[in-house]
């Protein structure tokens, strides 16, 4: 159908009047779909014929708007309305109204804290604020260990049998549901989770533990790259659970002094990251270009660098000094194939982060090359890899960095990336890297080395008899 000219103008104008008011926000958005330049590095990322496609998006149940509605998700929504029902039944004192009534008074807040808008009326934004969240807050207060759901048949022991010896399929909360509040696509704000927690649940636990404590405890469970968190987190910096996960292992790297800036980001952001240079410092060294990446781990220990595992509460918390390169242990899971790249996927979205996990990627992806580079990280207990093959864990870190995008020049990193550089382009640890590849790097390549130098000292020694004989011959 074909819309007149005046209709045309009216629609345009009122498309326009929609976007200038959608622009007002009360919050800074922070909660992201993930672009797609992340996405499609993921092969099965938008292939129609599959539910789940790939790390970003929630295998049982939905949180917030972005993935509402989907089939594959239904059936958590009935568990939704039974931890309403939980938590309510806990304070006899507080009424659904009340709930309701909360959530109202944060429903614009709520809005803006999403970098889409939202589609849906006041009603239905406000009772997906109340479920979602209530939920949220169910799982991560109360004790899931030994409890299952069971479609149809609710909450339940481990040891439960279902009537008539048949079997029901089964989630387990704890060790399940926690891994989709941790996608980027998935999340709800945090100070809706903290005003539920604090009407729900006060004075039904320690006074003195709060939701953000509650929430660093499940990390280390889920995410055993992290063994121990910063719970000196505050709520008002928190923006969703996903942030606070990164809250968590951020604050351990120390800052490097940032380059001189008018402001955050420059059109040089826009190209690769390898395309910028660093300016020489005040020594007269030579200018470091990040294109310059430091070699693969199987080049650096034929240069003579040392790898040791490094005691940190953070994996991103990388150094090295005197030719010596700590790292900590990163665990390789489907955990980690999901975490990851939500925390990187955080990382490229939110203005104001400073990219280190993205830098982080980046300089593992430098390590690794192939699946004998992931054999070395294994021998040195830098990763445990628990994916089905060292193939899978090389294609997972190279894949990790594919399309980032960060301010280079303010790296945590640039400087270590400098060091390693300036120690493998010594002469002499070039010299011992040119020696092991090509003599040492295989046993046939050795043995061939050991009966040349055998040859060798036997001719020496045929000459200097020979000499011998000729000068001192025998009476």
């Amino acid at each position: 159908m074909v819309m007149a000219n005046g209709d045309q103008v009216e629609s345009l104008r009122r498309r326009m009047k929609e976007v200038h008011c959608n622009r007002w926000r009360q919050e800074p958005c922070s909660i992201y779909r993930v672009p797609f330049k992340l996405r499609w590095s993921h092969v099965d990322a938008y292939d129609p014929s599959l539910i789940y496609r790939g790390p970003y998006d929630p295998f049982y149940v939905s949180i917030g708007p972005y993935h509402r509605g989907k089939p594959q998700l239904q059936p958590m929504e009935e568990f939704k309305l039974r931890a309403l029902q939980h938590l309510l039944s806990r304070n006899p004192t507080i009424t659904l109204e009340r709930c309701l009534e909360e959530m109202k008074g944060l429903e614009l807040r709520a809005r803006s804290c999403y970098s889409e808008v939202i589609d849906m009326s006041g009603e239905e934004f406000v009772e997906m604020m109340l479920l979602d969240g209530c939920f949220t807050v169910f799982v991560l207060t109360c004790e899931l260990n030994d409890l299952v759901w069971m479609p149809g048949e609710g909450l339940h022991e481990t040891g439960h049998n279902v009537d008539g010896g048949g079997i029901a399929p089964r989630v387990s909360l704890l060790d399940d549901v926690m891994y989709d509040l941790l996608l980027l696509e998935n999340q709800i704000p945090f100070f809706v989770l903290k005003a539920l927690f604090n009407l729900l649940i006060t004075g039904f636990h320690n006074e003195n533990i709060s939701l953000e404590h509650l929430a660093i405890e499940h990390f280390p469970a889920i995410y055993p790259g992290i063994r121990d968190s910063n719970p000196s987190v505050t709520g008002d910096k928190v923006q969703h659970l996903l942030h606070l996960l990164y809250l968590s292992i951020i604050p351990v790297i120390e800052p490097r002094k940032p380059v001189a800036s008018s402001k955050k980001f420059h059109r040089s952001d826009l190209l690769p990251i390898f395309s910028q240079e660093r300016a020489s410092s005040s020594k007269g060294q030579d200018k470091v270009k990040p294109q310059e990446w430091i070699p693969t781990i199987t080049q650096m220990k034929e240069a003579g660098v040392m790898f040791k595992v490094k005691n940190s509460t953070s994996f991103l918390d990388v150094s090295f000094r005197n030719g010596v390169m700590e790292i900590p242990t990163l665990v390789l899971n489907d955990t980690t194939k999901s975490v990851l790249p939500n925390l990187i996927a955080y990382d490229q979205c939110y203005r104001y982060t400073k990219f280190h996990v993205t830098y982080y990627t980046i300089f593992m992806d430098c390590l690794v090359n192939t699946p004998a580079d992931v054999s070395i990280l294994l021998d040195e207990a830098i990763i445990m890899n628990n994916l089905s093959s060292e193939n899978e864990a090389a294609q997972f870190i190279n894949q990790l960095s594919i399309e980032v995008r960060c301010d280079w020049k303010n790296s945590y990193l640039l400087d270590l990336f400098s060091e390693v550089n300036r120690f493998c382009g010594l002469r002499r640890n070039k010299w011992r890297a040119k020696l092991v590849h090509n003599y040492f790097s295989c046993p046939w390549a050795i043995l061939s080395l050991m009966a040349a130098i055998v040859l060798l000292i036997l001719t020496l020694l045929q000459t200097f008899f020979g000499i011998d004989s000729y000068y001192h011959p025998l009476s």
